[in-house]
């Protein structure tokens, strides 16, 4: 029977410190040989933290993406009442009501 090795997760912390040391100059060599990580995917995390910052490596969570639209949701639920009460004016004084 095969013994299959897991793969060890690796935090967002320990990415990021990782990437600043690329960002630095440290050899990205240097890096896959210290870290056992391949260097394609030092590059990718490289590219995404150039993308996103820190919070390219933080895992999303339904939660999270809840929240987040959640948020979306109560900003545009604002600018709708905001826009509401504009028009309201607008039409009222033009006697458009």
């Amino acid at each position: 029977m095969e013994n299959k090795t897991k793969k060890s997760r690796i935090s967002s912390k320990v990415k990021t410190e990782i990437v600043l040391d690329l960002l630095r100059g440290v050899s990205i060599e240097e890096l896959s040989r210290q870290n056992k990580i391949a260097i394609h995917q030092l590059t990718l995390w490289r590219e995404q933290f150039i993308e996103k910052g820190s919070q390219a490596f933080k895992k999303v969570t339904k939660d999270t993406k809840v929240s987040e639209l959640e948020r979306i949701i109560g900003k545009q639920h604002i600018e709708i009442e905001l826009l509401k009460k504009k028009t309201g004016r607008f039409g009222k004084a033009n006697g458009n009501l």
